[in-house]
């Protein structure tokens, strides 16, 4: 009967383990960042303004990156983020670094790799063709990082430390 009861507690604590590193992960999944555009094309000397928004404050710079076709980096740079989630950051296009016409990606970070957005516009040679408008943004899609291994650590370490204590129960 014992034996019972101790596989019994076991599953119940593997259970709860499992619903409380989900609950982690759901509460990590929250923090996101979305960037856009001012424009969708920019010639030369133009100034291209990046903004969005976060959605949780985690008091670290926003590191923004902005790269050719071929992922040659153009442009890098940071900024913090504003007291209600908001940044903006302004570049100048053209320059040694940009070297080709085309499609150009800007990627933003806010504290890991699974807390990213990124978007594009055209470089062009000649005057920009679209103005005002701006592009879609793409909300970060969270990763299992750094939390989800500490999570998992602690999970394991309580498995270890109940197995070891191995409970005793009477009927």
């Amino acid at each position: 009967m014992k034996v019972n009861v101790l596989a019994l507690n076991s599953k119940i604590f593997l259970v709860a383990i499992t619903l409380l590193t989900v609950s982690f992960f759901s509460a990590s999944a929250q923090t996101a960042i979305t960037v856009s555009t001012d424009k969708t094309s920019y010639t030369d000397g133009d100034t291209i303004t990046i903004s969005g928004k976060v959605t949780d404050q985690l008091h670290i710079p926003i590191s923004m990156t902005i790269k050719d076709s071929s992922h040659n980096v153009a442009y890098i740079g940071q900024t913090n983020p504003n007291t209600d989630g908001t940044y903006s950051l302004q570049a100048v296009a053209g320059g040694s670094t940009w070297k080709t016409a085309g499609v150009y990606e800007v990627d933003v970070t806010y504290g890991g790799p699974d807390k990213t957005a990124t978007t594009t516009f055209e470089f062009t040679s000649g005057p920009a063709q679209v103005q005002n408008q701006t592009n879609t943004t793409t909300p970060a899609i969270p990763e299992f990082g750094p939390l989800a291994v500490s999570i998992f650590a602690i999970s394991i370490a309580v498995i270890i430390t109940y197995a070891k204590m191995r409970p005793t129960f009477k009927i």
